[in-house]
């Protein structure tokens, strides 16, 4: 593994509140789970001008550096599939709750019960695309499952990216979830910082090319 960055104070930070928010995420009932994507989905559909608006900016500095046309095509949050990924928030939340489930149960000896339990897995750090629907859709699928999340989306989404965790933070502030437990990182460097992070982080989820998903593995013990 090649390791030379260090975390960044900032970074060091982000990370602990994003673990303290988990653990309490991952305790909550099912119905504050729900209630809270619920929550979420209102918040999104109030705020649709504003993220409009966003992604709007991120596309017209797209077309000024030349984007490529399928990358611009993936960018591009129009209305209507904004109102999809708000709508599929409210799916997840219909979904059965993927915690406590038992999967196992086997008896070894006289009073001895082999049980496996399915259980949130901590902290997410997830780098994805350029999709800022796709910042809606990790988001949601965290909180049913009572995991923290930090995410890192494609540059040319940063505009869109931050303001949808701008809404979602203050959505969740009026709920039983933290609002710690969503965090965004904005710059390709802390991608390094964040591969680091073992003692926070417990699973990288890498979306994009082979060669990426390659240098994740190599840089990362997590």
């Amino acid at each position: 593994m090649v390791a030379s960055e260090i975390a960044s104070p900032s970074l060091i930070e982000i990370a602990q509140q994003t673990r303290t928010a988990a653990g309490k995420l991952a305790i909550l009932s099912t119905e504050a789970r729900n209630s809270a994507l619920k929550v979420v989905a209102q918040a999104l559909a109030s705020a649709k001008t504003e993220i409009i608006a966003a992604n709007e900016a991120d596309l017209k500095a797209a077309a000024e550096n030349n984007i490529a046309p399928a990358l611009y095509s993936r960018l591009k949050l129009g209305e209507s599939k904004l109102q999809a990924a708000i709508a599929g928030v409210g799916d997840v939340a219909k979904l059965p709750d993927p915690i406590g489930v038992s999967q196992i149960r086997r008896e070894l000896d006289e009073g001895l019960i082999l049980r496996r339990v399915t259980c949130p897995l901590g902290v997410l750090g997830i780098i994805f695309e350029a999709r800022p629907e796709a910042l809606i859709q990790i988001t949601s699928l965290a909180i049913k499952s009572g995991n923290g999340v930090i995410l890192k989306g494609g540059r040319e989404a940063i505009n869109s990216c931050q303001v949808l965790t701008k809404v979602i933070q203050q959505a969740l502030a009026s709920t039983s979830v933290d609002p710690g437990a969503v965090q965004l990182l904005t710059t390709r460097e802390e991608i390094k910082q964040l591969l680091e992070l073992d003692r926070y982080v417990d699973l990288i989820i890498p979306r994009g090319s082979n060669s990426f998903v390659r240098y994740v593995q190599d840089n990362t013990r997590i």
